[in-house]
């Protein structure tokens, strides 16, 4: 058996009813709730890697990765492990890539993601987590020119302990989150159990695409290297010459990672780009396969923890198109210490679109 076809028998194998429950029973919770950024618009960074390559490839990848309606960004439940290496399902997923036809180019790069972020709230002695939960999108026209818009869904609670918690404060939809988030000049931050207006906005001064903390042309991103050793070197190279200063050795792990989780779920590169940084993935021992995935409307992926950073960061997707589905970081520990720092998000489009930028609708 083929790796593809050993990977779609995973995929097409029916959850447990264990996790069928468990996904039936995030549904009845709702949508969490996002974490509300500053009033003040600012430029979205698309950390994609910077490359040094001379020619410029075709068009750019991916078609639209769609999620349906109502899904929220909790951690999928691990169903079975399998005897598929990480490395199997990257190198399978960096062929798919490669082999994907560069779709046609619309007006805008569109990216459309749900994220969660946990805030603790409640009375002094009994706090309770409660999920925020935005759908953000960004557009980039070929020159760089971008719009940004946000929009908050509400809140719900983190797990089934804080729904009790919440349930004896007496199931409150507002609350005063505390400490006010960076760059945020209107003091604490409120959180809100129910959908809230959106916005949408021209980003300042934005003429180009910003890849691992450098500004990059359209024509520079889609040049980036196809060769995974070279687009390795390109990526030491932009941490030695980061314009925010050379980054720390101890954080070249987690710089390393974020470029290429982003550059495979969010940015407008080539095919072969993309299958470069999936082969960079498989060439590296700290990826582990955690096993087969269901997202709660039931989307089919494979879990990939990607070791060696702190906090760990966590990904789902799916080999047979090389999409990634979800992308999270949920440090172990103390859950009441460590909750705060969790991050989760899922892709519900990427892809060039000609459709102008508005207000994003709820999800």
């Amino acid at each position: 058996m083929d790796e593809l076809r050993m990977i779609a028998t995973m995929l097409d194998e029916p959850p447990t009813p264990e996790a069928a429950a468990r996904g039936r029973a995030r549904l009845e919770r709702g949508i969490h709730a996002p974490q509300r950024p500053s009033r003040r618009l600012s430029r979205p960074r698309l950390p994609l890697l910077a490359g040094l390559g001379a020619a410029t490839t075709a068009a750019a990848v991916t078609g639209a990765v769609l999620l349906s309606s109502g899904t929220s960004p909790r951690a999928p439940d691990p169903v079975r492990a399998e005897p598929v290496s990480a490395r199997t399902v990257l190198l399978t997923a960096a062929r798919q890539a490669e082999a994907e036809a560069a779709p046609a180019t619309g007006r805008y790069w569109h990216v459309r993601t749900l994220t969660a972020i946990p805030r603790k709230v409640g009375p002094k002695g009994d706090q309770y987590w409660m999920d925020k939960l935005m759908v953000s999108e960004h557009w980039a026209r070929p020159d760089g020119l971008s719009w940004f818009g946000y929009r908050e869904v509400g809140a719900r609670p983190h797990t089934a302990e804080d729904k009790v918690k919440w349930a004896r404060d007496g199931s409150p939809t507002k609350w005063t989150a505390g400490t006010p988030e960076p760059g945020d000049e209107d003091g604490p931050a409120i959180l809100y159990g129910t959908p809230r207006p959106g916005h949408v906005g021209k980003v300042p001064n934005s003429r180009t695409f910003t890849v691992c903390d450098k500004e990059l042309s359209l024509r520079q991103v889609q040049s980036l290297p196809t060769d995974p050793v070279a687009l390795r070197t390109a990526v030491m190279r932009a941490m030695r010459t980061n314009d925010d200063g050379p980054v720390p050795v101890s954080a070249e792990t987690n710089f390393l990672q974020g470029c290429l989780v982003q550059l495979l779920a969010e940015v407008p590169v080539p095919p072969k780009v993309r299958g470069a940084a999936y082969r960079l993935l498989a060439a590296w021992t700290a990826v582990k396969v955690t096993g087969r995935t269901a997202d709660e409307r039931g989307r089919a992926g494979i879990g990939l923890l990607l070791g060696g950073s702190s906090p760990p960061t966590r990904l789902v997707i799916d080999p047979k198109s090389s999409h990634v589905l979800s992308e999270w970081t949920e440090p172990a520990g103390d859950a009441s210490k460590l909750t705060g720092k969790s991050r989760k998000r899922l892709y519900l489009q990427v892809g060039w679109t000609d459709a102008k930028p508005a207000v994003p609708a709820l999800p």
